[in-house]
């Protein structure tokens, strides 16, 4: 890591900027199969050589059930830049466990997709009511049989998303706990480690028997073999160190600056930090952040021009709804798609934003 840069996000706000919204996945009516999904959350999404957009979820099947409960991971692609998308493709499910903790990330070099991920070790339907009440019981007897809490796998697609691989546990690579930043990975492209995988997230966090996290280190997953290996490398800062590293999240997003720093967001409500590109494809100082401002309402865009030194614009993207987090990638030099959540944790909307005009 050369350099770590939290937005600091104190600014005016200008108006709204009107888009029209187009639902990508509705709880209720987006159905696969005997899969009743009642919740669509956490978007990631990259785009492939091809130009084709793919965008991840959580598909939760049980609001009854605790938080995060039974949740898929499922995609859509699109071909027109999000003007039509495919049917839902399941890229991974474990029944009644559920997967949570995912990094999507793109190897344009394999043209290779993967989703890395975290499995809790137990039968959602048998938890009654939500949060830490419902569930230390079950850590307490996993942590006494001497089970693991949860189990890190990985999928793979190498046809843009339409087929995925069976799961591979990659426990032995990752250790106990891994988190995979609820975030899009990226493939870097500057310096030496042109080519290397990067997904957010963190490592070894230290849980009590019944669940509750104590510590936790914060960084980067890498891949230096398209994705065959993959190890840790921990952010530390003596603010991170005097509180034992519980004032950063493991959900976090990480962007490319022009000169190969990695600028690293850590949850704002996990917003999404994206570098914008220029017509010939090379990264500029301009970093764009979705991110909500206030009671986690109204989706906002802040806008760095000096490579996240500063943050001289905001632009209220989505209005008097709730949105947590949300995802964005570049299709061209004019156009950015932005995905967010939307009608309390069900639905996930998709627009496209123009960049000149966030610009001014």
């Amino acid at each position: 890591m050369k350099n770590l840069i939290i937005p600091i996000l104190a600014l005016a706000t200008s108006s709204l900027v009107a888009q029209d919204a187009t639902p990508v996945f509705r709880a209720k009516v987006d159905q696969l199969g005997d899969h009743k999904y009642e919740c669509y959350r956490e978007p990631v999404t990259v785009k492939t050589n091809s130009g084709r957009i793919v965008v991840g979820v959580h598909a939760g099947n049980r609001l009854s059930w605790p938080e995060r409960s039974g949740q898929d991971l499922v995609i859509r692609y699109s071909d027109d830049q999000g003007k039509t998308w495919s049917p839902l493709i399941v890229a991974a499910e474990h029944g009644n466990h559920s997967c949570q903790s995912h990094g999507l990330v793109y190897d344009a070099q394999k043209n290779r997709l993967m989703f890395l991920y975290v499995v809790y070790n137990w039968d959602y339907s048998s938890i009654k009511g939500r949060g830490y009440a419902a569930t230390k019981d079950i850590y307490q007897k996993l942590h006494d049989d001497g089970k693991p809490f949860t189990t890190a796998y990985m999928v793979h697609s190498d046809d843009d998303g339409k087929t995925w691989s069976k799961p591979k546990d990659i426990s032995n690579m990752t250790g106990g706990n891994a988190h995979f930043g609820a975030s899009e990975g990226r493939q870097l492209t500057v310096g030496k480690h042109a080519g290397r995988l990067i997904i957010a997230g963190g490592d070894k966090r230290d849980m009590t028997p019944t669940g509750k996290v104590n510590n936790k280190n914060v960084g980067v997953w890498i891949s230096d073999d398209h994705g065959a290996n993959w190890k840790f490398s921990e952010i530390t800062t003596p603010e991170i160190e005097k509180t034992n590293g519980m004032n950063m999240s493991c959900e976090a997003r990480v962007t490319e600056l022009k000169d190969g720093t990695l600028l690293y967001n850590a949850r704002i409500s996990n917003g999404c930090s994206i570098t914008l590109t220029d017509k010939a494809g090379k990264l500029t100082n301009t970093v764009w952040l979705s991110a909500p401002k206030g009671k986690l309402n109204n989706c906002t865009l802040f806008v760095s021009k000096d490579g996240g030194a500063s943050w001289k614009n905001q632009t209220q993207l989505v209005s008097d709804q709730y949105v947590k987090y949300s995802a964005m990638l570049q299709l061209d030099a004019n156009t950015v798609g932005l995905f967010y959540e939307t009608s309390h944790y069900k639905d996930i909307e998709y627009k496209t934003l123009k960049i000149d005009a966030l610009m001014k």
